[in-house]
């Protein structure tokens, strides 16, 4: 095996091609890749500028590259790789949390669950990461001003949350965004007060109770759809969610019954490469055209997503 080269193959087109692009650890730290590979801008050595202890389990990975931070959108994720060896051979997906443009940085947030987050758990500040990125399809936000933003968010499902938060404030103002937050636990609540820092109303439950509400994080979303005017939530009410998949298909439910507009989800389907090629993280759709139909098909979550309209989601 050819350490040396990155090869991307170029599926859109009949005829297998693939690009192969000269990598050099001692030249320009960036590696351009097709376009046609999803939204996918490049390959960069990014140096980690920190990395803390957020929760039980849960750590907060700040990372120096000017191009990603200026280039990433609410939603989109990069692709990591841990190790400096071939052992994970996958990079591994996360969800960009923040993105500091002033200061060439971006957040990443994430839950060790196995071998390859323990390792990236190990790394430390100095250290230096292969991140592809910024990758995937963002959040859309083109809505009227006097929209309402629900931002509906599950566990770690809160890192690409905190980021549209921090985008729809800068455009709308604290007072137009609500942020729900469920967790198990106190000690597994996150990002409270990064949220309560930019201005946003935020209302936390916990399973237990012991801090917030007691109760699931779809609860208090019905609480506040069932209080809404339907001709209100048709026209100005945005729903977006990300967290746990029953979660977010209890959120598509309630929307679907309060009769909101527009509720998107951010999907975390488990994903191999995450440049579109392997179809391994491929979601069934309802075809746009096609509403209250059978007819339906898959789209790659790594690229056609990882944000959808949950109306086109098939959850079954």
């Amino acid at each position: 095996m050819c350490r040396d080269y990155l090869v991307v193959w170029n599926h859109n087109v009949s005829s297998a091609t693939s690009l192969v692009t000269r990598r050099n650890p001692l030249q320009d730290a960036r590696y351009d890749l097709p376009n046609s590979v999803g939204s996918m801008k490049g390959v960069y050595d990014c140096k980690v500028a920190a990395h803390t202890y957020e929760a039980p389990d849960v750590y907060r990975l700040i990372l120096s590259c000017s191009e990603i931070a200026c280039q990433a959108q609410p939603g989109q994720f990069v692709n990591v790789r841990v190790s400096s060896t071939t052992d994970p051979l996958l990079r591994r997906p996360f969800s960009i949390q923040a993105a500091h443009p002033d200061e060439g940085t971006f957040s990443l947030l994430y839950v060790v669950r196995g071998r390859a987050t323990k390792l990236l758990a190990g790394v430390g500040p100095g250290e230096t990461l292969s991140v592809v990125g910024p990758l995937g399809r963002p959040f859309n936000v083109d809505c009227p001003n006097d929209a309402v933003h629900i931002l509906v968010a599950g566990g770690c499902g809160v890192a690409p949350l905190h980021f549209l938060c921090a985008s729809l404030i800068s455009r709308f103002g604290p007072d137009r965004v609500i942020v729900l937050a469920g967790a198990q636990t106190k000690e597994s609540v996150l990002c409270e007060g990064d949220f309560r820092s930019l201005g946003a109303n935020i209302r936390v439950c916990t399973d237990d109770g012991t801090y917030g509400t007691k109760g699931v994080v779809t609860d208090l979303l019905w609480d506040i759809l069932s209080d809404t005017p339907s001709d209100v939530k048709s026209s100005r009410v945005r729903v977006y969610a990300c967290g746990p998949r029953e979660m977010l298909r209890e959120v598509a439910r309630i929307c679907r019954e309060a009769r909101v507009e527009s509720c998107q989800v951010s999907l975390e389907n488990f994903m191999a490469c995450g440049l579109g090629v392997c179809l391994g993280c491929v979601q069934k759709l309802r075809r746009q055209t096609c509403p209250g139909t059978d007819d339906w098909h898959y789209e790659r979550v790594c690229t056609e997503g990882p944000v959808f309209e949950a109306s086109e989601v098939i959850w079954d």
